[in-house]
């Protein structure tokens, strides 16, 4: 998730666990401990661009991590706020680091939960990178709270009733996404388009647009569904082309890129001969034009039998005119 609603969490957290006892100290101290494993973002410039994919949502998330930075955080705070002790502050931490976690593995990224154990990373699919639906309630709830008294009980109150939206919400994403998924598969058969694996993911801001690949043997069949769509999806199709990476698909950096994009990616030849391998599994906010970009675009050379990669960051920004398309989009069908 983005990092406000990782700290709005947090927060939440902080407050349901401590508010009672230490007051907005509790929701503080929530917010920074509900931020700790996105600080990972800090490390990853000093890695190569493929071992940085992994870096982001790797250790730092895993429940070891949480288990080992949970007793450290809470006996600095304990030392710091004297009146409660070390194993509610340590209590309060973990909660919030594992929280942090767990909500992250409802994301498309991946979240290696179980460091050093298990490289696998878990995506369920279900809410986007950031979810204003999800996001907006929190921040009244917790805007809310910071103005209560300190030993009130209406601060725990309200910090639980944000934490309870927030498992309800995780809940109706992923009895969204089964629904949507149900659609989908019906309309692509009859369409009588042949696939071999669908993967549907919401796009950010609202839990309503969602990415849809429907893979075959030879590429994908891309498109966007809206939760309030009457007419029957349409997709275009994308090959894989993966021939066009020769000898580089056998090599090490080239197989993690695949293996970062679930498998879901494209490769593409620029006017300039330049060689890109393009992640599909985030989509594009340029939704059915014909300019597609993506998140997650990366040029692959070989230089002296040395793989280079590097990351494209697109030259894009959410303003309002994309905002307003995707609205738009949204919405289309009403």
């Amino acid at each position: 998730m983005d990092s406000l609603t990782h700290i709005v969490l947090g927060a939440a957290t902080g407050g349901a666990v401590l508010g009672r006892k230490a007051g907005n100290k509790a929701l503080l101290w929530g917010a920074l401990a509900g931020s700790i494993p996105d600080f990972d973002v800090a490390i990853t410039s000093f890695y190569e661009p493929v071992r940085s994919l992994f870096v982001h949502r790797g250790f730092s998330h895993s429940i070891v991590f949480a288990i080992i930075v949970a007793p450290l955080l809470g006996w600095i705070i304990s030392k710091i706020h004297k009146d409660i002790g070390f194993r509610q502050w340590t209590l309060m931490t973990l909660i919030a680091i594992l929280v942090h976690s767990t909500i992250d593995c409802f994301n498309t990224y991946g979240t290696a939960l179980f460091e050093p154990f298990s490289g696998v990373r878990l995506a369920f699919d279900s809410i986007g990178i950031i979810d204003l639906v999800l996001l907006i309630p929190m921040i009244i709830l917790m805007i809310i709270a910071i103005f209560q008294p300190k030993f009130s009980n209406n601060r725990k109150f309200l910090s639980l009733v944000a934490l309870g939206y927030t498992m309800l919400f995780i809940s109706f994403s992923v009895v969204n996404k089964i629904f949507i998924e149900s659609k989908i598969k019906r309309q692509i058969t009859c369409q009588q388009i042949d696939y071999k694996n669908l993967k549907t993911a919401p796009l950010p801001l609202t839990n309503f647009l969602w990415l849809v690949l429907a893979e075959d043997s030879n590429g994908y069949h891309f498109g966007y569904y809206s939760n309030f769509d009457k007419d029957k999806i349409s997709l275009k199709y994308i090959p894989r082309n993966e021939q066009m990476l020769g000898k580089l698909l056998g090599k090490q950096k080239v197989r993690e890129l695949i293996r970062f994009t679930d498998g879901f990616y494209t490769v593409t030849k620029k006017n300039d001969g330049s060689l890109w391998l393009n992640d599909l599994r985030f989509g594009s906010m340029a939704f059915e034009s014909e300019n597609d970009w993506y998140v997650f675009s990366f040029q692959i050379n070989e230089i002296d039998k040395e793989v280079i990669v590097s990351r494209a960051h697109p030259n894009r920004s959410f303003g309002s005119k994309t905002f307003s398309l995707y609205w738009k989009r949204v919405f289309r069908d009403i």
